[in-house]
């Protein structure tokens, strides 16, 4: 009879360390992150306004690459931003374009850096612009990792990004402005391009 507690109390240990294996790392969530290969899916964004508590809402398709990343709204209006390490390009649904270029605003710069390196889960990168807090359940494959920008003009703006996803893909994405406005994306439908 004394040698049953023991055995329960392996089989506990046991058990708490097999589904500690499963469960999702800051390493694996990266991993999901990097874009080896082109990824491509549809979203819903909204965005809400703090002051009136009134959300807007649109959808779209997305593609998320290893040198490019490009947001194509479809509804309501039509839009297309395409955002590369250096460079982002905005037309809008009359086909005018405005492009920001990183060679003439450090700030600009920053971001484009920023967004490129996270979605390209580059540790290091993510590192070097942010705070990170990440978490993950015992024995569950979704993880959630909030951002807290470092650099004081981008957190004057910024408050945090939080991403969730699981082992295969980012599922979702909130930023919450300094303001408590927020714009969250829902992803789905996604694909890895071959």
């Amino acid at each position: 009879m004394s040698g049953f507690p023991m055995k329960k109390l392996f089989l506990t240990a046991f058990l708490l360390t097999i589904s500690s294996l499963f469960a999702a790392s800051y390493k694996d969530a990266c991993k999901v992150l990097q874009a080896e290969k082109s990824l491509t899916g549809d979203f819903i964004q909204k965005r809400t306004i703090a002051a009136s508590g009134k959300s807007l809402k649109s959808s779209g398709l997305f593609t998320v690459g290893p040198d490019k990343i490009l947001w194509e709204t479809k509804k309501p209006v039509k839009n297309t931003v395409t955002i590369t390490k250096g460079k982002i390009t905005q037309v809008d649904s009359r086909g005018r374009t405005n492009e920001l270029d990183g060679q003439e605003n450090q700030v600009f710069m920053m971001i484009s850096r920023m967004i490129s390196g996270l979605f390209s889960g580059n540790r290091e990168e993510i590192e070097e612009y942010f705070d990170i807090d990440f978490s993950s359940q015992e024995g569950e494959a979704d993880w959630t990792m909030i951002l807290y920008p470092k650099d004081s003009t981008i957190a004057r703006g910024i408050k945090s990004l939080t991403l969730c996803g699981n082992l295969e893909f980012l599922n979702s994405m909130k930023t919450t402005l300094t303001s408590a406005d927020s714009i969250s994306y829902e992803f789905y439908n996604q694909k890895v391009q071959e």
